[in-house]
């Protein structure tokens, strides 16, 4: 049986104040570079996201972008469980720990939002850390704040029906 793998608290933290601090160009030509800096994988890459093996296997981390520039950084920090009780109560264990050890780092989560996907949020100047309970997995984001605010839009458009 294969054991079920996930980053400790001090593991999230690590790579959440790596990717914070690291500095790049956020142009997408130049994520070959920040992959490189972080040990990932490029498994596929278009103009506007690059498909990478973060550590946690196939598709484990994606990069988005528009324009050449990029918007935003997602990591799988888990790997996935299955879509039952014990899975979610995995999952829901894992996030709270990550998200108690991204507190004790960078202080009290400026947003959180319960519900599936249950999300905190540690908004910076230029960009945002997410942390996401999915259904079968965890992940872990930097995102433009520009980009974040389109999102926020388009989902509440959603759950008005508008869209």
């Amino acid at each position: 049986m294969v054991e079920w793998c996930a980053l400790t608290g001090v593991g999230v933290v690590e790579l959440a104040t790596r990717l914070w601090s690291h500095d790049w160009s956020w142009r997408m030509q130049d994520v070959p570079e920040l992959a490189a800096a972080f040990g990932w994988r490029i498994l596929r890459s278009r103009p506007q996201w690059v498909m990478l093996d973060s550590g946690f296997g196939m598709a484990s981390g994606k990069v988005r972008g528009r324009d050449g520039l990029t918007e935003e950084v997602q990591l799988r920090v888990t790997d996935f469980v299955t879509e039952d009780a014990a899975g979610a109560a995995r999952l829901r264990d894992a996030f709270a720990g990550m998200a108690t050890a991204l507190t004790g780092a960078f202080g009290d989560p400026t947003v959180r939002i319960p519900g599936k996907p249950a999300e905190v949020r540690w908004a910076g100047a230029g960009t945002t850390l997410v942390l996401a309970n999915l259904v079968v997995s965890v992940e872990l984001s930097l995102v433009t704040n520009s980009w974040l605010v389109s999102h926020d839009e388009m989902i509440e458009m959603e759950r008005q029906g508008l869209l």
